[in-house]
């Protein structure tokens, strides 16, 4: 009898050959996983591969293997107006068990996301994008995506008008946005290239919103925004209903220039039923624009030009800042009858086209009929812009007596009409301004010229005004129970607990004092002035040097002490700081006699300036010491 020979396994061996296999078959079962969520990949995908001109689309870049990609550059991109949507992580995890085996797939992912609009019709490519994490690089495939050229739609219209057909370099044209629509719409974007072209400034007019006012609608124009007006209008004998917006354009170059043609794309189902008004229908059937009968429209806005010139360099005034357009001006003035050094305050109202917000007055000093008899300080607050007019509000103070006007004005621009440099002045202002009496610190002191003013002590005799002499008045005359609080001992046992109470209290407020930079600011500010005061005949040599400097040490005491921007203080400023603080009116009038002495010295200047240095400072002292006192 024959046996097969048979290899012997020893005992146990059974065991451990199950166990390498059980092993072997969850490593293949895991395999898969694991190097799913190991590959590290980028693929590109677009929401539509055929769009028209202006229509923007979603456009990602969808990466596996990383949670944490590096933000890629789309630098490369060119026919595409691009806008980053931001990104996600697009991380998951699952487990399945098949016959008691059990499975487990980790995919980690992030998606980048953009919207992007063609700029130009033709076959469009997308090329390949390199996407980098953890010092590895893959790169997305490129993506092909056909633009055709939108066209016209009886029910969408969209219009383009500028103020002017043609202009000069620098000069504001206010771009008029016009759409027509003529059935219910969501998920519009407009598309104006314009808006980021090289050849222009533009810059935001957008009106006056009323409150509560449903006729205004905020528009997304990439990375800016416009205010739009709701409303109906006619074309071409239909009414429609119409969203307006409007933009200003600055050339910059000369030329004859070709505005890019503007889109809106939305989402439409085309006309309803009339029963309501357009404004009614307006974005009113979100529920039917989701149905299978809503289309893609993009409405292409008509071809505008402009041609842009040169300003001609004959005849250019010295004074001329850039004004282009049609301007006026006007001038108030209050007061006018007043002292030498004085302030007034004048008031400049400039009118001229719809668009004001880049006027500004040239530098008034520069205007040497003003600047003979006034003296004009270098700051000036900005101009507003109240009602069609743009006003400027500037200070002047008369530099002698027997000035007997605010001579005019004068604004240069270039008048497109007329093709030439023109001058709009202001009407001269009659004023009367008077000498002023120049008061020293000793008068402001009411101290009497010469001589020394002693005061000596008289010895009384008796009386309840009697003084006491000899060394009994000097001895304790403290008696009866009283004697026992003189006792250090008791004294600490009684006091001790309410002092430290207080103490800690103090403590707490001191530090949380410390903290507000304000409030270390006010704590320092008569210290500052002081120190300021001392060393001015040091850093000052000049009379018109030493009134610069007395009065910008006030306006900064009084601008560290209440917190007011110390720039152009005025006794105006500080008065109704310091009424609100419940000074009283003998302090302010102290503080009003010193402003005035500082001001006078400091714009005035002539006769006025440089006059008692060490007196000034030393009134400046007292009046804040008094203010100090009414202040702690």
């Amino acid at each position: 009898m024959r046996f097969a020979k048979m290899n012997s396994i020893a005992p146990g061996g059974h065991a451990l050959l199950y166990g390498i296999r059980g092993l072997a078959v969850l490593l293949l079962a895991l395999l898969p996983a694991y190097l799913q969520a190991q590959t590290f990949t980028a693929e590109a995908a677009v929401e539509k591969l055929q769009v028209y001109v202006g229509e923007p689309f979603v456009f990602q870049i969808q990466v596996q293997g990383t949670e944490t990609p590096e933000e890629p550059t789309l630098s490369g991109l060119s026919g595409f107006n691009v806008q980053q949507l931001g990104g996600q992580q697009n991380s998951s995890q699952s487990v399945t068990i098949v016959n008691g085996r059990m499975n487990r797939t980790v995919s980690k992912g992030y998606v980048f996301n953009y919207r992007l609009t063609p700029q130009q019709a033709g076959a469009l490519t997308i090329p390949a994008i390199a996407v980098t994490a953890e010092g590895k690089t893959v790169r997305t495939r490129p993506v092909t995506v056909r633009v055709q050229e939108p066209s016209e739609n009886e029910d969408f219209k969209l219009r383009v008008s500028l103020s002017e057909t043609e202009a000069y370099v620098g000069q504001p044209v206010t771009m008029t946005v016009t759409w027509y629509i003529g059935g219910n719409v969501r998920d519009f974007a407009f598309n104006l290239p314009v808006l980021g072209d090289d050849r222009f400034d533009v810059i935001a007019l957008d009106p006056a919103v009323p409150p509560q006012s449903k006729d205004y609608l905020r528009l997304a124009l990439g990375d800016q925004q416009a205010i739009a007006k709701k409303d109906t209008g006619e074309l071409n004998g239909r009414s429609y209903t119409t969203v307006r917006f409007q933009k200003v354009l600055i050339p910059k170059q000369a030329g004859s220039i070709a505005l890019p043609q503007a889109t809106v794309s939305c989402q439409a189902t085309g006309l309803r039923a009339r029963r309501r008004s357009l404004l009614d229908e307006f974005f009113s059937d979100p529920i039917g624009m989701g149905s299978s009968g809503a289309e893609t429209i993009v409405a292409p806005a008509n071809p505008v030009s402009l041609k842009v010139n040169n300003l001609p360099a004959a005849g250019r005034p010295a004074q001329f800042n850039g004004l282009i357009g049609r301007y006026s001006i006007k001038a108030e003035a209050a007061p006018t009858d007043m002292n030498v050094g004085d302030p007034i305050t004048l008031s400049l109202r400039v009118s001229g086209p719809s668009y004001l917000a880049n006027v500004e007055l040239p530098p008034l000093q520069e205007q040497a009929s003003l600047a003979r008899d006034f003296r004009i300080p270098q700051d000036r607050a900005p101009g507003a812009v109240q009602g069609g007019e743009k006003v400027f509000t500037q200070t002047l103070r008369a530099t002698h007596p027997g000035v007997t006007q605010i001579p005019p004005i004068e604004l240069s621009y270039f008048n497109p009409d007329s093709r030439a440099y023109e001058t709009a002045t202001t009407d001269p202002i009659p004023i009367t301004v008077k000498g002023a009496k120049i008061i020293t610190a000793r008068d402001a002191e009411g101290v009497e010229t010469g001589g020394v003013i002693q005061t000596e002590i008289e010895t009384q005799q008796g009386g309840i005004g009697a003084n006491y002499e000899g060394f009994d008045a000097l001895q304790s005359q403290t008696q009866g129970m009283a004697a026992w609080l003189r006792s250090p001992l008791w004294s600490a046992f009684i006091f001790l607990p309410p002092l430290t109470y207080f103490g800690l209290l103090a403590f707490l407020f001191t530090q949380r004092r410390q903290r507000d930079p304000a409030i270390r600011k006010a704590q320092r500010a008569h210290r500052d002035l002081r120190k300021t005061l001392d060393e001015l005949p040091k850093t000052a040599s000049s009379g018109d040097q030493q009134d610069a400097a007395l009065l910008d040490a006030l306006r900064r005491y009084f601008g560290d002490r209440l917190g007011l921007p110390p720039g152009a203080l005025t006794y105006a400023d500080v008065r109704k700081e310091l009424e609100n603080r419940n000074v009283g009116g003998e302090v302010l009038d102290d503080l009003k006699a010193v402003f005035e002495r500082c001001e006078a010295g400091r714009y005035a200047g002539g006769e006025l300036a440089g006059q008692d240095l060490a007196g000034t400072s030393r009134r400046i002292i007292e009046v804040a010491e008094k203010l100090e006192q009414e202040l702690s």
